[in-house]
Formats: C-alpha cells, structure tokens, sequence
C-alpha cells in the first residue's frame, strides 16, 4: 500500500510538471517572443513604464537564470521565461492540489488541478507581462496557508509577492474577512496591520526607488471595458458556470471560502476600472475561491468526512 502511495504521488507530480511545460509551449508560441528581450531589458534596467516597471521580481529571477542557459542563441530571453513559467506552473498545479486536499478527496483535489490546467492557457495574451504565475503561486500558497491555520506564513508571501504584482494587496482583505469573529481581536488586528504594513512598505519603496512612470495604457478602463460586449464575454467564458456555482454553494462552504467570496465583487469591479477587462489572466487569483466552491456544489460526496459515492444496487 506505502508503495503504490508513493509511485501516486510521484505521478502526480510528474503529470503537473508535464502540464506546466505544455502549457508553457502553448505560451512560448502566443507570446510577442521579439518583443521578449527589450521588455526584459527594460525591466532590469529600471526603464519599463508603469506599472510593469513596478514588477520586478520575474525580471530579475530570468536575468539570474541567464548564464545557465546556452550561450550564444537567440532564443535565450525565451527560453529563461519558458523555464520560469514551466516550474512556476507546475508548482501551481501541485499546490493546488494540495490546497483543495483541505475539504477533497485525493480525487477531487487532482480534479480540481486539472480545471485550473486547462484554464490557465486561456489567459495568455500577446502582451508581454510575465508576472502571472508567480502571482497565482503567491494567492495558491496564501490561501493553502489560511485553510491550514499558518496564517503566519501569509506574512513572507506578501513580502516576496508584492515585488512581483500589487495585486497581493487583496491577501490582508482575505485574512481579515476569514479571521473575524474566529480569533482573538488583538491577534486579529495586529497581523492585518502587519500584512498590510508588509505591502505597503514594499509598494511604496518600488514607488520611491524606481520613481514615476507614465504608464504604457490608460490608468482608468471602465468606459473603454464597457464600450463593447468583448471583454465581458471573455470574462464571463474563463470560469464560465464556475462564476455562479459559488455563491450556490456559499451558505454551506468552509467559512475561509464563503467569506472570500466576499470579495470577489469588488475584486472584479476594480479590473474593470484600471485593468484590461479582456485579459482575463488578471482573474486568475480568484481561483483558489471560484474552484474550490464549485466543487462543493458539484461534488459533495467527495468532500472529506462524507459517506462516499452513493453505490447503486446490485440486481438481484
């Protein structure tokens, strides 16, 4: 029984490696790979415009990555960012796995990494912007932290996080809402501060240390997401019926996912005013709240506790 355990769990690991790679390759032939090297560039050089420029951390992890590469191709900006998006996202696939083992039969876990999988490749975009799978590794890793109990562990994800994408200013709000009422107050108020100070102080010190940018689009989008009938169709297609299943499901949900779900609104509402409403990677954070819900609605007999697949009988 150990064995065949553990030749599962290598499986599976190696199956999310392998998709993290495919979905890499699906990447490497979308993106704007001439444009790849001057962003880099760029970046590293304290050139990019905002907000990119207030992104870092990716940048600098390919440019550490650049001497292990082989020396003289042409490809090597595209083959540090293949690399990084390939482990990034197989480690996504693993951690998710192992959030969703929180309420999830081994089964329903894997199933629920496999949705996210197949939903990532949608968000590729033709614009470079490749602090997406380090940010959704932060949010997986955050929310895996919270569902058991390490809340202490949310404090280096923002840290580290908020060198890659502002949008980590959402994990405080998430420790706030699913901590209420089920810790003490002072505990409570000390660590959102604390998470919240950890933002800030990083934010604000790429604010200071790179200086203004203009930014490469518009600072408000509302009108412009709202013109057409496009990017809310897009939106609506990436998690599809999984936009609606959780607020079905919400009433009876484990109280860090149904408070969560809180905030989706507002998240939502934000992309449309400052982002680009059509490129729906921008909503990828919201999967460890949108999957995991569904999945209580879909599958309770998977849930952790329940009696199990109902066994139909045998005919006589």
């Amino acid at each position: 029984m150990q064995k065949r355990t553990s030749v599962q769990q290598i499986g599976l690991v190696l199956l999310y490696l392998g998709l993290g790679a495919a979905s890499a390759l699906l990447w490497a032939r979308i993106v704007e790979f001439q444009r790849l090297p001057s962003w880099h560039e760029e970046m590293v050089s304290g050139l990019a415009p905002a907000p990119n420029q207030y992104r870092p951390l990716t940048p600098w992890i390919a440019e550490l990555l650049m001497p292990l590469m082989p020396s003289g191709t042409v490809y090597v900006h595209l083959a540090v960012y293949f690399t990084i998006r390939a482990v990034v996202t197989g480690a996504n696939l693993l951690l998710f796995d192992r959030y969703l083992r929180t309420w999830f039969s081994p089964a329903a876990a894997a199933g629920g990494s496999l949705a996210l999988a197949a939903i990532i490749p949608f968000t590729y975009y033709r614009a470079v912007q490749e602090s997406d799978p380090i940010n959704l590794l932060v949010f997986t890793g955050g929310f895996w932290a919270l569902a058991k109990g390490r809340d202490l562990l949310v404090v280096p994800l923002v840290l580290a996080g908020t060198f890659n994408r502002e949008t980590t200013a959402m994990l405080p709000a998430v420790y706030l809402v699913a901590r209420w009422g089920h810790v003490p107050a002072k505990r409570l108020a000390w660590l959102t501060a604390a998470l919240a100070t950890c933002w800030a102080a990083v934010y604000a010190g790429l604010r200071l240390g790179y200086g203004p940018r203009q930014a490469y689009t518009q600072v408000f989008m509302l009108k412009e997401n709202l013109s057409s009938w496009l990017p809310t169709t897009f939106v609506l297609l990436f998690f599809g019926v999984m936009w609606v299943l959780p607020f079905l499901a919400a009433k009876q949900a484990p109280i860090l996912l149904r408070r969560s779900l809180w905030l989706i609104p507002a998240f939502v509402v934000l992309q449309y005013s400052v982002g680009v409403a059509q490129e729906v990677r921008l909503y990828l954070p919201l999967a460890p709240v949108v999957i995991p819900l569904s999945w209580w609605l879909l599958f309770p007999e998977e849930r952790k506790g329940a009696s199990g697949p109902v066994r139909r009988r045998a005919r006589r």
